[in-house]
């Protein structure tokens, strides 16, 4: 051991040291410090510029472990805005750990570039470079928004840990706070990022690119805040889907008074739409919008929640997917909105406060059709409106609680053949149904009888076959 570790030392000196409980470990002092192997950095605080982003320590073979326990790996810059270099990188081999330590004020905390099973556990990315803003809390200022649909605006600017075609890479514990960027997958498959702590940035906690079969879970993304929300809406969000990101898993997830809290985008011919994810039980609330989806289908929205927030669900060109079982209280606009979208499950949500409880609506006429859609078994209350339909066709409302509002269900024109049966409409100062012609027999009305029943319905309604609002239990 001794001989081994007397030519190293004599083939690069300077680099290796012995701890004081006589260890051997390195100490990096410039940038493109190639290591491999079991790998320990001497505790202390190390300044070391990177500006050909290099990266300063290198895992430079597959197996390479690096551990940095109590080390500071610094850039010595102390302007956010034009922060440069890489504190951590590695490129097509297989199996790097990162362990522990801090890494700050590089343009990209820790980058890793190809292979497979790469473990990156406790370390420390905050403080990664991230624009200057010309948005304040009072003034909010449109050149600060971002562009989710060019890898280019995210591929140079800051992020505290970024994966690049990488295979069933585990990052966990790790912490990227007050910077613009959290953590970005590009072309990642198979990850498994859970248990991170990525508050307080400017652009996106978690970002996907081309990437599938993630597991997003457990996560602290709450705060992703660029412009002021909701009064303009700069692109930030606390997770984002783009470009043919398919068929990943994000659950138990705090994204809570961000911007937007979870958005998926596609829109072509721009990009491609991601497919087949699962949202299952995370907290936007208190977000601008609390989840967004656009130029996609096949998403599963589960459980989640998305209490104060202007929007609860934002959903826009969004084709055979499905929002059961959420919850949101006290919207500002609408707890459900969707628009230009087909063959929808909107199911089981429980919706209260709000300008609408359901908006679905068709309002661009060179657009596509809204139809299809499943409106089922929601409970919908203390809105202006419960549940409307504009501009669409084809689709079903059913088995809804409408309750303490002021128009219970609105239906245009287009609307006439829609289902309406076995919902319960209790409280509406206003209509319980309001539309030039429908048939809505079959229902639960809280009236004395069919006669009180028609007395509170606008146009052609029809509310026969009436049943009394208790025989539903009420």
């Amino acid at each position: 051991m001794t001989l081994l570790l007397s030519f190293v030392l004599t083939l690069m000196p300077g680099l290796l040291a012995l701890d004081r409980a006589g260890a051997p470990c390195i100490r990096p002092v410039r940038a493109g410090t190639q290591v491999q192997g079991e790998v320990r950095v001497c505790p202390g605080r190390y300044r070391v510029a990177d500006p050909s982003e290099r990266g300063v320590i290198v895992a430079a073979a597959s197996g390479t472990r690096i551990d940095l326990t109590g080390v500071v790996l610094e850039s010595g810059d102390s302007v956010a805005a034009r922060f440069v270099g890489i504190g951590v990188t590695s490129k097509d081999v297989d199996r790097v750990a990162v362990l522990g330590g801090t890494i700050k004020g590089y343009r990209i905390g820790l980058r890793i570039e190809g292979g497979r099973g790469h473990r990156i556990s406790g370390t420390d990315l905050s403080g990664s470079r991230s624009d200057a803003l010309r948005s304040t809390a009072a003034q909010p200022d449109t050149a600060d928004r971002l562009d989710p649909l060019h890898l280019a605006a995210f591929a140079g600017s800051g992020s505290g840990l970024v994966l690049v075609r990488t295979v069933a890479a585990s990052v966990t514990g790790v912490t990227a706070r007050s910077g613009q960027n959290g953590i970005g997958l590009i072309d990642a498959r198979e990850s498994y990022i859970s248990d991170n702590e990525l508050t307080g940035n400017s652009g996106w906690a978690i970002s996907l690119w081309s990437s599938s079969r993630n597991l997003l879970v457990g996560n602290r993304a709450h705060h992703t805040v660029r412009c002021a929300p909701p009064t303009v809406d700069c692109g930030a969000a606390a997770i984002l889907l783009r470009e043919g990101s398919d068929s990943n898993t994000i659950s138990e997830n705090d994204l809570t008074a961000s911007s937007t809290g979870f958005r998926i985008t596609g829109e072509p011919p721009l990009s491609r739409p991601s497919i087949g994810n699962l949202v299952y039980r995370n907290d936007a609330s208190a977000s601008g919008a609390a989840f967004v989806a656009s130029h996609t289908w096949s998403t599963t929205f589960l459980e989640n929640r998305g209490d104060s927030a202007a929007y609860g669900f934002r959903l826009d060109h969004l084709n055979g997917s499905a929002a059961r079982a959420n919850t949101v209280i006290g919207s500002r606009i609408a707890g459900i909105a969707l628009e230009h979208g087909s063959d929808n499950t909107l199911e089981a949500n429980v919706l209260l406060g709000g300008r609408a409880g359901i908006m679905v609506t068709a309002p661009n006429r060179n657009g596509p059709a809204s139809r299809g859609h499943r409106i089922d078994d929601n409970v919908v209350g203390g809105a202006e409106q419960g549940i409307v339909l504009q501009g669409t066709s084809g689709s079903r409302v059913r088995g809804n609680l409408l309750d303490g509002l002021v128009d219970g269900l609105v239906i245009d024109n287009i609307g006439h053949g829609t289902e309406v049966t076995g919902n319960v409409f209790l409280r509406a100062t206003g209509w319980f149904i309001e539309a030039p012609d429908l048939v809505a027999g079959g229902n639960y009305w809280a009236t004395a009888d069919a006669g009180a029943a028609s007395a509170r319905v606008k146009g052609r309604v029809s509310v026969l076959p009436w049943r009394p609002a208790s025989a539903a239990g009420y």
